[in-house]
């Protein structure tokens, strides 16, 4: 035995992480590449002290799947920031309150404190990897409100919008947030909510943003009228990123006064029964999806696919239907914003890359779903 900071510990330890290290690593060096330094040095403590959480470790190390696509260790850093903001591990709470994303806490005083918090918070980091992941980055709307734009400017029509995937439902206040997008202004200029990523590319043309009704689904939805839940999404922002921070809390704030229409299910099921209704002449559809794909079983994906192939079908030009996805892309090197048209014409259902974009939308490399 030997004593650390946080009493006698093993001299060794009896199963090592492998495959928890090497993701924790892995996570680490992307979070480094997109200068995230307070993040990455965290991720990096992690896996020199996860061993001090046993249980946790065999969670990870026997996780039936891909630990990156279920973001595993995304759900392990919200966790353990939730511990940071409880209170109940004060050195560990400085550090987190100190941080911004190019602070880089020195080891021989985060390590102890993450020790500390793994060994007595094992039990709810262990709930934090059960529980579904719940973020809400309201900023990835700006992708969805460009297309919009342009669809408005080649033919103006109002948008009847339908989210996959709407967590707490923040998204589809966009038509409440004041938006800036390369250069075009929408949305509520009065708006708490700013919206403004870096742009690169055209900017989008100046169509008019025209929504008519909103609503989303998502197999465990967040009420923000819950302390609890407001809280658990505060957790899934990453420490350090203050912009995010106070978007997240203006839009939870709006959200409180005008919440979002969002029923609890299946996506597939939900979207076979939007589908199923009569859409009106002069209305366009959309249906929107944010970083949720990689959550769904393959099945499910599949149905949607099917499901609004063959709604496609009976689009028309006077009753188009869009599909706009935030996803990574299938090597899971870059996000993409993918969109697809059905509105009987002669690129109907093809699919266009508008754009390429940082995971949480801090920037838009702009190409246009029609370029």
């Amino acid at each position: 035995m030997y004593t650390t900071a946080i009493g006698a510990q093993p001299a060794c330890r009896l199963r090592p992480a492998l495959r928890a290290e090497a993701q924790l690593l892995l996570e680490a060096a992307k979070a480094q590449s997109f200068g995230k330094h307070f993040v990455a040095a965290l991720l990096e403590g992690l896996a020199r002290t996860l061993w001090h959480a046993p249980a946790l470790v065999r969670v990870i190390e026997e996780w039936p799947g891909d630990l990156a696509s279920a973001g595993v260790i995304f759900r392990l850093n919200a966790g353990l920031h939730a511990l940071a903001r409880s209170g109940r591990f004060p050195e560990l709470e400085v550090i987190y309150a100190a941080a911004t994303t190019a602070t880089v806490p020195v080891p021989l005083r985060l390590d102890p404190a993450l020790a500390l918090a793994l060994r007595d918070g094992e039990d709810d980091l262990l709930m934090w990897l059960t529980g579904p992941t719940q973020t809400n980055e309201v900023a990835r709307i700006a992708g969805l409100a460009a297309v919009l734009l342009e669809l408005s400017a080649q033919h103006e029509m109002p948008c009847r919008l339908f989210e996959l995937g709407s967590s707490a439902g923040l998204n589809l206040n966009l038509a409440y947030y004041d938006l800036c997008i390369g250069g075009v202004r929408v949305g509520d200029a009065a708006s708490d909510v700013h919206i403004a990523p870096r742009w690169s590319g055209r900017s989008p043309r100046p169509g008019k943003l025209r929504i008519i009704s909103a609503e989303g689904v998502d197999l465990s939805p967040l009420d923000v009228g819950r302390p609890g839940d407001a809280e658990r999404l505060h957790a899934y922002v990453w420490p350090g990123e203050r912009d995010r921070s106070e978007r997240l809390r203006g839009a939870i704030a709006l959200a409180q006064r005008l919440p979002p229409r969002i029923e609890q299910g299946s996506a597939g099921t939900w979207l076979a029964r939007q589908l199923a209704a009569p859409q009106a002449a002069g209305e366009r559809r959309v249906v929107f999806h944010s970083m949720v794909l990689q959550y769904l079983p393959e099945a499910e994906r599949l149905s949607i696919d099917r499901l609004l192939a063959a709604a496609g079908t009976r689009a028309a030009a006077e009753r188009p239907l869009v599909r706009v996805g935030l996803e990574w892309n299938e090597g899971r090197t870059a996000v993409e914003v993918r969109v697809t048209q059905w509105d009987g014409g002669p690129h109907s259902g093809q699919p266009r890359l508008a754009a390429r974009c940082h995971p949480y939308a801090e920037w838009f490399e702009w190409l246009g779903p029609d370029d």
